[in-house]
Formats: C-alpha cells, sequence, structure tokens
C-alpha cells in the first residue's frame, strides 16, 4: 500500500505542480480536481463566447526542473511519515491514514515562491484482528510542508507538522 500510495503522490505531485503556479493567486488547488479536469472540456483553438474577456495566462515563473525537484523532494519526505503512520498501525496506536493527494498554496514573500503542500486523512484505532483499517476515530489530520524556493534550491522553511484539519470537530474544539 506504501509502495502504490508514494507512487501516486509522486505522479499527481509532478501533474498538478506546474498548474498551480501559473495562476498563484487562484489559492489551494487539489490534485483530484486537476486530474479530473485539466483542461475544461477539450476542443480546440480557444475561440467562442467569453474567450475575449478572459485574462491571458503568465509564463509558469518556476522552471520545470524546479518543480520537479519539488515534486521528489515531497514524495521522499512524506515517504517518512507514511512508514510512521503504518508503524503506529503495526503496533497498535491511532494512525492516520493520508490520502495520495497534496493540496498546494503558493504565494510570494519578499520576491521568493512559499509553497505549502498539505497532506490529510482520518485517524484510525487498529483493527482487533489487525486486518483492515479499524475504525475512525472522528478526527482528521493534516500534515503540512513548507518550502521556500531559493535560487534553485528548495529550502525547508519549517519542519512538516501536524495539525486538526479544518472542518472536523477536533479542529472545531481547539479555537
Amino acid at each position: 500500500m506504501a509502495a502504490k500510495l508514494r507512487i501516486i503522490i509522486a505522479v499527481s505531485i509532478g501533474l498538478i505542480f506546474g498548474a498551480l503556479i501559473v495562476s498563484p493567486g487562484a489559492g489551494a488547488i487539489e490534485v483530484k480536481k486537476e486530474l479530473v479536469s485539466p483542461g475544461g472540456g477539450g476542443g480546440g483553438g480557444g475561440g467562442g463566447a467569453g474567450a475575449a474577456s478572459a485574462a491571458p495566462q503568465r509564463a509558469n515563473p518556476i522552471p520545470a526542473a524546479m518543480r520537479q525537484q519539488l515534486a521528489d523532494t515531497l514524495a521522499n519526505e512524506s515517504d517518512n511519515y507514511l512508514n510512521q503512520e503504518s508503524e503506529k498501525k503495526s503496533s497498535g496506536q491511532n494512525y492516520v491514514d493520508l490520502e495520495p493527494k497534496f493540496t498546494y498554496l503558493p504565494s510570494q514573500k519578499e520576491g521568493k515562491w512559499i509553497v505549502q503542500a498539505t497532506l490529510e486523512g482520518n485517524e484510525y484505532k487498529p483493527p482487533k484482528n489487525g486486518e483492515g483499517k479499524g475504525r475512525k476515530t472522528g478526527a482528521r489530520k493534516q500534515l503540512i510542508f513548507n518550502y521556500r524556493l531559493d535560487g534553485n534550491k528548495w529550502t525547508e522553511v519549517e519542519p512538516p507538522k501536524w495539525q486538526d484539519a479544518p472542518g472536523t470537530a477536533t479542529a472545531a474544539k481547539s479555537k
């Protein structure tokens, strides 16, 4: 399961990262949405109603090699957390079943690109018989990665951190 999840994460990151930087003002972009409707319906030349009022797309300010470098970095770093959660399940501790889709929130600060990448999943109590996922605890957790583009290298702004996902009962209690 972990190997399949790693492959899905790596492919998703590569496909999506280019699209998220093209329109940094658009807010968070989910991998799942991009994979479902990548071009808005196929078809050709861009003419038709509303085409004249559409804003021209800006060139991606981050080179393809740097986008791939971030995708690889996130895939490698997330592997450690996926393995930790698998170990928790095996040892009978509550664990988070992270979904294989990153949500990205790019921004610019002091002329540098900052990317916040988030993995999210439900927390489970491990199964008594060792098979299956177990029971949901009702909590939903996020693992947040923060990176900054410094020249030709992605630098971790802060270590990844866990937090309660917005909109869950545990997040509401903590407010």
